[in-house]
């Protein structure tokens, strides 16, 4: 069959060009000149016999056929990609390429890595930590840790663990004694901006302060973690997070029950079903997470 468009080039440069609506914007993205990318489109305009886009002095915009085609060639293109994806993945298939929030892969996944490296030698973890809510299949990816909400998930989403919350803070804090509830209030209390993780804590085990000193705020676990191995404060910190520091002894816990918002770490995977290698390294993520908090009984009073 002869396909009627002879050349991609032409509408790869049409797809970015509609995409940003700006020729200078698409041409970045490939790697061309201004230029180059316009006399493209033009050709590919002149192949069809119609417009594709309005130009105006400084943008462009999309014709009615234009729109259309873009629709198509989006769709296009986006199925080859994932074909593409999909072979590769089955040309490496000991490869995992795996994405995690920062806090959670610097202070939880990396430290027990070794374990499974040692156990499955034969498999390649290909980390990258990140944020952002990703998209598995468009981002090229086995397998994400994210985190969600209880209830109903979607399809290749799986639970595995409610977080938990606890206040902890270093030794040093209190010149290696132990901080009891009583002397919260007598503390800077370091958390999220969001209060509720402290006060969720408070009522969770009855407890009333006057006057409590709030002190700073961190966006991330991991900073919050930090911040208190170093003393800045109590911190009402997730115990996915800090359970490495208070096993190795840099913080402890102030005594109480933990507390959970009903946050959960979710394995999300690229498809259903996934693949054998995967499907183990997920096993083994619950394997740790059911240990951990086995090993963090024994610090929490």
């Amino acid at each position: 069959m002869r396909y009627k468009l002879q050349s991609l080039s032409g509408l790869l440069a049409f797809d970015a060009a509609a995409r940003h609506g700006s020729l200078t914007l698409a041409a970045k993205e490939l790697g061309r000149t201004q230029s180059a990318v316009s006399q493209q489109v033009k050709g590919l305009e002149e192949q069809l016999g119609f417009a594709l886009f309005v130009r105006k002095p400084r943008e462009i915009e999309l014709t009615s056929a234009g729109r259309s085609l873009a629709k198509a060639v989006k769709q296009a293109l986006e199925g080859i990609d994932d074909k593409v994806t999909t072979l590769m993945r089955r040309h490496e298939p000991n490869v995992i390429r795996l994405s995690a929030y920062h806090s959670f892969a610097i202070q939880w996944l990396i430290p027990r890595l070794p374990r499974f490296s040692m156990a499955h030698p034969e498999i390649d973890i290909r980390l990258n930590a990140d944020d952002h809510q990703v998209d598995v299949v468009a981002e090229g990816y086995d397998l994400a840790i994210r985190g969600g909400w209880l209830g109903k998930l979607p399809a290749g989403v799986t639970p595995m663990r409610v977080e938990k919350y606890m206040p902890v803070y270093a030794p040093c804090l209190a010149d290696g004694r132990e901080i009891t509830v009583n002397e919260l209030a007598d503390y800077p209390l370091i958390g999220y901006e969001d209060r509720s993780y402290w006060n969720g804590w408070l009522e969770h085990n009855g407890v009333e302060l006057e006057d409590p000193d709030f002190g700073k705020t961190y966006s991330h676990s991991g900073l919050l973690v930090q911040a208190a191995v170093v003393g800045a404060g109590i911190g009402m910190a997730p115990l996915a997070t800090a359970a490495q520091a208070l096993i190795d002894g840099r913080l402890r816990c102030v005594p109480g029950k933990p507390s959970s918002n009903g946050f959960c770490f979710h394995a999300v995977t690229a498809g259903d079903p996934v693949s054998e290698n995967v499907a183990l390294f997920i096993d083994w993520l619950q394997e740790e997470m059911d240990q951990m908090e086995v090993d963090l009984q024994q610090y929490i009073a």
